[in-house]
Protein backbone atom coordinates (compact mmCIF):
# COMPACT_ATOMS: atom_id res chain seq x y z
CA UNK A 1 0.00 0.00 0.00
CA UNK A 2 1.10 3.53 -0.67
CA UNK A 3 0.70 6.74 1.27
CA UNK A 4 -1.03 9.09 0.66
CA UNK A 5 -2.55 7.93 -2.66
CA UNK A 6 -5.27 5.86 -1.01
CA UNK A 7 -5.81 8.02 2.10
CA UNK A 8 -8.64 10.44 2.77
CA UNK A 9 -10.00 12.01 5.94
CA UNK A 10 -13.39 12.93 7.35
CA UNK A 11 -13.59 16.70 7.11
CA UNK A 12 -14.61 17.62 10.65
CA UNK A 13 -11.80 15.51 12.12
CA UNK A 14 -9.60 18.43 10.99
CA UNK A 15 -11.77 21.54 11.27
CA UNK A 16 -15.19 23.08 10.74
CA UNK A 17 -13.66 25.67 8.41
CA UNK A 18 -13.14 24.75 4.76
CA UNK A 19 -9.95 26.83 4.25
CA UNK A 20 -8.29 24.88 7.10
CA UNK A 21 -9.52 21.57 5.67
CA UNK A 22 -8.24 22.51 2.20
CA UNK A 23 -4.85 23.49 3.62
CA UNK A 24 -4.64 20.10 5.39
CA UNK A 25 -5.48 18.29 2.13
CA UNK A 26 -2.77 20.23 0.29
CA UNK A 27 -0.15 19.71 3.00
CA UNK A 28 -0.62 15.95 3.10
CA UNK A 29 -1.28 15.69 -0.65
CA UNK A 30 -4.54 13.84 -0.05
CA UNK A 31 -6.90 13.12 -2.90
CA UNK A 32 -9.82 14.67 -1.09
CA UNK A 33 -12.17 14.36 1.87
CA UNK A 34 -15.18 12.56 3.21
CA UNK A 35 -17.65 15.35 4.03
CA UNK A 36 -19.44 15.36 7.36
CA UNK A 37 -20.15 18.53 9.38
CA UNK A 38 -18.96 21.98 8.29
CA UNK A 39 -19.27 25.57 9.48
CA UNK A 40 -20.78 24.33 12.73
CA UNK A 41 -23.58 22.49 10.95
CA UNK A 42 -24.24 18.74 10.84
CA UNK A 43 -24.24 17.18 7.38
CA UNK A 44 -28.04 17.06 7.26
CA UNK A 45 -28.16 20.81 8.01
CA UNK A 46 -25.61 21.99 5.44
CA UNK A 47 -26.94 24.95 3.48
CA UNK A 48 -26.81 25.38 -0.31
CA UNK A 49 -24.06 27.95 0.31
CA UNK A 50 -22.05 25.40 2.34
CA UNK A 51 -22.33 22.83 -0.44
CA UNK A 52 -21.45 25.37 -3.12
CA UNK A 53 -18.37 26.39 -1.10
CA UNK A 54 -17.15 22.79 -0.97
CA UNK A 55 -17.91 22.26 -4.65
CA UNK A 56 -15.96 25.36 -5.68
CA UNK A 57 -13.00 24.46 -3.48
CA UNK A 58 -12.78 20.88 -4.74
CA UNK A 59 -12.97 21.97 -8.38
CA UNK A 60 -10.53 24.82 -7.91
CA UNK A 61 -7.95 22.80 -5.99
CA UNK A 62 -8.35 19.49 -7.78
CA UNK A 63 -9.45 17.27 -4.90
CA UNK A 64 -12.57 15.11 -4.58
CA UNK A 65 -15.37 14.50 -2.13
CA UNK A 66 -15.07 10.73 -1.79
CA UNK A 67 -18.08 10.26 0.46
CA UNK A 68 -20.95 12.12 2.10
CA UNK A 69 -21.41 11.07 5.72
CA UNK A 70 -25.16 11.26 6.25
CA UNK A 71 -26.85 10.30 9.55
CA UNK A 72 -29.58 8.40 7.68
CA UNK A 73 -31.22 5.60 9.68
CA UNK A 74 -29.45 6.43 12.92
CA UNK A 75 -32.94 6.29 14.38
CA UNK A 76 -35.31 3.74 15.88
CA UNK A 77 -36.51 0.93 13.62
CA UNK A 78 -40.05 1.27 14.99
CA UNK A 79 -40.27 5.06 14.70
CA UNK A 80 -42.26 5.58 11.50
CA UNK A 81 -42.08 9.37 11.66
CA UNK A 82 -38.29 9.37 12.16
CA UNK A 83 -37.85 6.95 9.25
CA UNK A 84 -39.83 9.27 6.98
CA UNK A 85 -37.66 12.19 8.11
CA UNK A 86 -34.50 10.20 7.39
CA UNK A 87 -35.74 9.25 3.93
CA UNK A 88 -36.20 12.97 3.27
CA UNK A 89 -32.63 13.59 4.50
CA UNK A 90 -31.46 10.91 2.08
CA UNK A 91 -33.28 12.57 -0.83
CA UNK A 92 -31.59 15.89 -0.02
CA UNK A 93 -28.28 14.08 0.36
CA UNK A 94 -28.61 12.69 -3.16
CA UNK A 95 -28.83 16.26 -4.46
CA UNK A 96 -25.80 17.23 -2.37
CA UNK A 97 -23.80 14.27 -3.68
CA UNK A 98 -24.66 15.13 -7.27
CA UNK A 99 -23.52 18.72 -6.83
CA UNK A 100 -20.27 17.51 -5.30
CA UNK A 101 -19.70 14.84 -7.96
CA UNK A 102 -19.64 12.27 -5.15
CA UNK A 103 -20.81 8.69 -5.70
CA UNK A 104 -21.00 7.37 -2.12
CA UNK A 105 -23.54 8.14 0.61
CA UNK A 106 -22.90 6.71 4.09
CA UNK A 107 -25.97 5.39 5.95
CA UNK A 108 -26.68 3.44 9.14
CA UNK A 109 -28.94 0.57 10.19
CA UNK A 110 -31.16 1.84 13.04
CA UNK A 111 -30.45 2.05 16.74
CA UNK A 112 -29.33 -1.13 18.46
CA UNK A 113 -31.87 -3.07 20.52
CA UNK A 114 -31.70 -6.47 22.24
CA UNK A 115 -31.22 -9.44 19.91
CA UNK A 116 -29.96 -7.29 17.01
CA UNK A 117 -29.27 -10.29 14.76
CA UNK A 118 -32.84 -11.57 14.84
CA UNK A 119 -33.68 -12.51 11.22
CA UNK A 120 -36.92 -10.52 11.31
CA UNK A 121 -35.04 -7.35 12.34
CA UNK A 122 -32.36 -7.88 9.72
CA UNK A 123 -35.03 -8.40 7.06
CA UNK A 124 -36.65 -5.09 8.02
CA UNK A 125 -33.29 -3.32 7.80
CA UNK A 126 -32.70 -4.81 4.34
CA UNK A 127 -36.09 -3.62 3.12
CA UNK A 128 -35.46 -0.07 4.35
CA UNK A 129 -32.07 -0.08 2.62
CA UNK A 130 -33.76 -1.33 -0.56
CA UNK A 131 -36.02 1.69 -0.26
CA UNK A 132 -32.97 3.97 -0.28
CA UNK A 133 -31.60 2.15 -3.33
CA UNK A 134 -34.92 2.79 -5.06
CA UNK A 135 -34.60 6.50 -4.27
CA UNK A 136 -31.04 6.48 -5.68
CA UNK A 137 -31.92 4.48 -8.81
CA UNK A 138 -30.28 5.88 -11.94
CA UNK A 139 -28.14 8.36 -10.02
CA UNK A 140 -24.91 6.33 -10.06
CA UNK A 141 -24.65 6.92 -6.31
CA UNK A 142 -23.76 3.94 -4.12
CA UNK A 143 -24.96 3.16 -0.61
CA UNK A 144 -22.20 2.74 1.98
CA UNK A 145 -23.57 0.89 5.02
CA UNK A 146 -21.44 1.62 8.08
CA UNK A 147 -21.18 -0.72 11.04
CA UNK A 148 -21.75 1.24 14.22
CA UNK A 149 -21.76 0.04 17.83
CA UNK A 150 -24.99 1.89 18.56
CA UNK A 151 -26.80 0.37 15.56
CA UNK A 152 -28.26 -3.02 14.63
CA UNK A 153 -25.34 -3.68 12.29
CA UNK A 154 -22.13 -3.48 14.31
CA UNK A 155 -20.15 -6.69 13.71
CA UNK A 156 -18.84 -8.39 10.57
CA UNK A 157 -21.52 -11.10 10.76
CA UNK A 158 -24.28 -8.51 11.08
CA UNK A 159 -22.81 -6.49 8.20
CA UNK A 160 -22.70 -9.48 5.85
CA UNK A 161 -26.20 -10.59 6.82
CA UNK A 162 -27.64 -7.23 5.76
CA UNK A 163 -25.49 -6.70 2.66
CA UNK A 164 -25.77 -10.17 1.12
CA UNK A 165 -29.37 -9.70 -0.16
CA UNK A 166 -28.51 -6.31 -1.70
CA UNK A 167 -26.85 -5.69 -5.11
CA UNK A 168 -23.07 -5.71 -4.67
CA UNK A 169 -22.44 -2.90 -7.14
CA UNK A 170 -24.85 -0.52 -5.40
CA UNK A 171 -24.61 -1.37 -1.69
CA UNK A 172 -21.41 -2.12 0.18
CA UNK A 173 -19.70 -1.83 3.53
CA UNK A 174 -18.09 1.17 5.11
CA UNK A 175 -16.26 -1.05 7.58
CA UNK A 176 -14.90 0.35 10.82
CA UNK A 177 -13.20 -2.38 12.86
CA UNK A 178 -12.67 0.01 15.75
CA UNK A 179 -16.43 0.38 16.22
CA UNK A 180 -16.59 -3.29 17.19
CA UNK A 181 -14.51 -2.50 20.28
CA UNK A 182 -17.41 -0.40 21.57
CA UNK A 183 -20.00 -3.22 21.27
CA UNK A 184 -20.75 -4.79 24.68
CA UNK A 185 -19.98 -8.51 24.61
CA UNK A 186 -18.65 -8.55 21.05
CA UNK A 187 -15.47 -10.35 20.09
CA UNK A 188 -12.63 -7.98 19.18
CA UNK A 189 -12.29 -7.24 15.45
CA UNK A 190 -9.93 -9.50 13.52
CA UNK A 191 -8.15 -9.28 10.16
CA UNK A 192 -10.21 -12.32 9.13
CA UNK A 193 -13.33 -10.15 9.39
CA UNK A 194 -11.80 -7.74 6.92
CA UNK A 195 -10.96 -10.55 4.49
CA UNK A 196 -14.55 -11.85 4.66
CA UNK A 197 -15.91 -8.37 4.03
CA UNK A 198 -13.45 -7.49 1.27
CA UNK A 199 -15.74 -8.46 -1.66
CA UNK A 200 -18.36 -6.02 -0.34
CA UNK A 201 -15.99 -3.33 0.92
CA UNK A 202 -16.48 0.18 -0.49
CA UNK A 203 -14.58 2.18 2.11
CA UNK A 204 -12.51 1.53 5.26
CA UNK A 205 -12.63 3.84 8.28
CA UNK A 206 -9.44 4.06 10.30
CA UNK A 207 -9.42 4.90 14.00
CA UNK A 208 -8.28 3.16 17.19
CA UNK A 209 -9.40 2.66 20.79
CA UNK A 210 -8.69 0.85 24.03
CA UNK A 211 -11.14 -0.93 26.29
CA UNK A 212 -11.77 0.92 29.53
CA UNK A 213 -10.88 -0.75 32.82
CA UNK A 214 -13.69 0.97 34.73
CA UNK A 215 -16.62 -1.42 34.85
CA UNK A 216 -18.93 1.42 35.92
CA UNK A 217 -18.26 3.50 32.79
CA UNK A 218 -21.07 3.82 30.25
CA UNK A 219 -18.41 3.88 27.52
CA UNK A 220 -16.59 0.58 27.22
CA UNK A 221 -13.77 1.94 25.05
CA UNK A 222 -11.87 5.19 24.66
CA UNK A 223 -10.29 6.66 21.53
CA UNK A 224 -6.54 6.40 20.99
CA UNK A 225 -4.07 7.45 18.26
CA UNK A 226 -4.03 5.05 15.32
CA UNK A 227 -1.73 2.13 16.07
CA UNK A 228 -1.82 2.56 19.86
CA UNK A 229 -5.17 0.92 20.52
CA UNK A 230 -6.52 -2.61 20.28
CA UNK A 231 -7.59 -2.80 16.63
CA UNK A 232 -4.21 -4.13 15.50
CA UNK A 233 -3.94 -1.98 12.41
CA UNK A 234 -0.76 -3.49 11.04
CA UNK A 235 -2.33 -6.96 10.88
CA UNK A 236 -5.57 -5.53 9.49
CA UNK A 237 -3.82 -3.60 6.73
CA UNK A 238 -1.63 -6.57 5.88
CA UNK A 239 -4.76 -8.70 5.49
CA UNK A 240 -6.40 -5.99 3.43
CA UNK A 241 -3.38 -5.85 1.16
CA UNK A 242 -3.69 -9.60 0.54
CA UNK A 243 -7.25 -9.12 -0.77
CA UNK A 244 -6.15 -6.72 -3.51
CA UNK A 245 -8.31 -3.92 -2.11
CA UNK A 246 -7.98 -0.77 -4.22
CA UNK A 247 -10.33 1.51 -2.31
CA UNK A 248 -9.69 4.25 0.21
CA UNK A 249 -8.65 4.35 3.83
CA UNK A 250 -10.59 7.16 5.48
CA UNK A 251 -9.12 8.52 8.71
CA UNK A 252 -11.79 9.12 11.35
CA UNK A 253 -9.49 10.31 14.13
CA UNK A 254 -12.03 10.35 17.01
CA UNK A 255 -9.25 11.14 19.49
CA UNK A 256 -7.96 14.45 20.80
CA UNK A 257 -4.96 15.53 22.88
CA UNK A 258 -7.51 17.33 25.03
CA UNK A 259 -10.23 14.89 26.08
CA UNK A 260 -13.30 15.03 23.86
CA UNK A 261 -16.78 14.52 25.28
CA UNK A 262 -17.58 10.92 24.36
CA UNK A 263 -21.23 11.83 23.79
CA UNK A 264 -20.13 13.89 20.77
CA UNK A 265 -18.84 10.73 19.11
CA UNK A 266 -22.37 9.35 18.63
CA UNK A 267 -23.42 12.15 16.29
CA UNK A 268 -20.19 14.06 15.60
CA UNK A 269 -20.69 17.62 14.41
CA UNK A 270 -19.83 21.20 15.23
CA UNK A 271 -16.96 23.22 16.62
CA UNK A 272 -16.76 21.40 19.96
CA UNK A 273 -16.24 18.12 18.13
CA UNK A 274 -13.59 19.51 15.76
CA UNK A 275 -11.63 21.36 18.46
CA UNK A 276 -8.09 19.98 18.49
CA UNK A 277 -8.77 17.77 15.50
CA UNK A 278 -6.00 19.16 13.28
CA UNK A 279 -3.19 18.21 15.67
CA UNK A 280 -4.73 14.84 16.54
CA UNK A 281 -5.29 13.96 12.89
CA UNK A 282 -1.69 14.84 12.04
CA UNK A 283 -0.53 12.39 14.69
CA UNK A 284 -2.81 9.66 13.37
CA UNK A 285 -1.79 10.23 9.74
CA UNK A 286 1.88 9.98 10.64
CA UNK A 287 1.19 6.78 12.60
CA UNK A 288 -0.78 5.34 9.68
CA UNK A 289 2.03 6.22 7.28
CA UNK A 290 4.55 4.46 9.53
CA UNK A 291 2.41 1.32 9.59
CA UNK A 292 1.88 1.31 5.82
CA UNK A 293 5.59 1.73 5.17
CA UNK A 294 6.28 -1.54 7.01
CA UNK A 295 3.96 -3.60 4.82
Amino acid sequence: MKFPDNITIISDEVSQDLPAISAFVREFRLGGIELRSLNGRAFKDLTPADVAEVSAASRGEGWRVFGCATPVFKCDLDDTAAIATHRDIFKRSLDTARELNCDLLRVFTFLRTPNPAAPAKQARVVEHLRGLLDLAAGSGIRLGVENEHSCLVATADETLAVLTPLPADRAGAIWDPCNVLYVPGATAPTPADLVRLAPRLFHLHVKDALHRAEAHSIHIAVGMPVGLGEVGWRAHLQALQSTGYRGLLSLETHWRLEKIDETLLHLPAGYAFSHGGDVASRTCLHNLKAILETL
